[in-house]
């Protein structure tokens, strides 16, 4: 009887074990094995939650989503994470030798992305992935002084604008150490890329010159706090000024006259992703010319997508803060990766805002 009790027993729990892992494994794969999800890291508000459920809607595909409110912190998450963590990446093109150096990335197969296409052949090439081989083209940013008219009557023009002592308390800048260092070396009259003592010195003199005029860093939201007129000035991505201007027409953008900051998103595949046709799918749908217009206008950075111009309104194209003019973007520089000078970059930053 013993006996005959301790086998029953022993069967309802290998019922259950069996229950339980039928459980598990359908989450992650389907009936017929595949996976049914993709890992992505992405800037955050950067990926329309529209966007998100009609691919996961269309596609039985769920996009498990992890978000960085800058570069630094995105190199961090995956640089302590286990290969295979994320399937997908979609970051600075400056940042792609690095990833590539460090075995984070993997080349990709274009050949399997049919709307790879659709981009305009002006944005391939770059200097950090000449051949294109680890990334494709997402959108891209510029930086702009956001200004709210209404409170400030100065014609601001350039950085050195910024530095007046009225303004004290009253900026808001993006949280991202290589473009607000970009962004001071062009104050000072210097290339983007300039990592002599010199250059650099001079670059963290117009940041400390310019602190007492910061009033908060915001690399995820910084709209928010020129809409609620916390700050009145802001050092800003294009994008996020042009959507604090559809909540208060006052705030204006400006280009400096001594050049635009400008830089790329691109998607990348992660060598050792466990997700990689999936990622590969996902790249794809973004490429379509309908979905990439969405993305635009929900996010209206510079959309390098030719295919989805056709599905922008006349707002978005005629706007020169979210469809940069040309002339803005041959001034620009493209950001080439530091190496080991990158350290430099970051012992400013560092410097920069410890200070009081």
């Amino acid at each position: 009887m013993k006996k005959n009790i301790k086998r029953i027993i022993a069967a309802i729990a290998m019922s259950i074990m069996m229950i339980s892992c039928v459980g598990c494994g359908s989450s992650s794969t389907s009936a017929d094995g595949k996976s049914k999800e993709v890992n992505l890291i992405c800037w955050s508000e950067y990926l329309p939650d529209d966007v998100i459920e009609s691919f996961e809607k269309e596609y039985g595909v769920n996009i498990n989503m992890t978000t960085f409110s800058a570069p630094d912190e995105m190199l961090a998450k995956l640089q302590s994470s286990a290969e295979g963590t994320y399937d997908m990446i979609i970051g600075p093109v400056k940042d792609v030798p690095a990833l590539k150096s460090e075995g984070i990335i993997d080349k990709l197969d274009t050949g399997k992305i049919e709307n790879y296409k659709n981009i305009d052949p002006s944005y391939l090439g770059n200097i950090n992935d000449p051949n294109n081989e680890y990334s494709i083209p997402y959108l891209s940013a510029s930086v702009v002084i956001a200004v709210n008219t209404d409170v400030i009557k100065d014609n601001i023009t350039s950085y050195e604008d910024l530095l007046n002592p009225k303004y004290k308390d009253s900026m808001v800048i993006i949280e991202d150490s290589r473009a607000v260092t970009a962004m001071a070396l062009l104050a000072k009259g210097y290339d983007v890329n300039d990592c002599s003592d010199e250059a650099l010195n001079a670059a963290g003199e117009y940041l400390t010159a310019l602190k007492p005029n910061i009033h908060a860093f915001n690399g995820d939201s910084p709209k928010t706090l020129l809409i609620n007129g916390e700050c009145s000035l802001g050092l800003v991505y294009g994008a996020e000024c042009a959507l604090a201007q559809e909540e208060n027409p006052a705030i204006k953008g400006i280009y400096p006259k001594e050049g635009p900051y400008f830089d790329s998103d691109v998607m990348m595949e992660t060598k050792g992703g466990k997700n990689s046709e999936n990622a590969e799918l996902l790249m794809n749908y973004i490429l379509d010319a309908k979905v990439s217009a969405e993305i635009s206008k929900a996010f209206p950075y510079i959309n390098p997508n030719k295919a989805a111009k056709e599905y922008l309104d006349e707002d978005y194209l005629n706007n020169e803060i979210k469809n940069v003019p040309k002339e803005q973007l041959d001034k620009a520089k493209p950001l080439k990766d530091l190496g080991d000078n990158s350290s430099k970059i970051v012992d400013l930053w560092t410097k920069f805002k410890g200070n009081k």
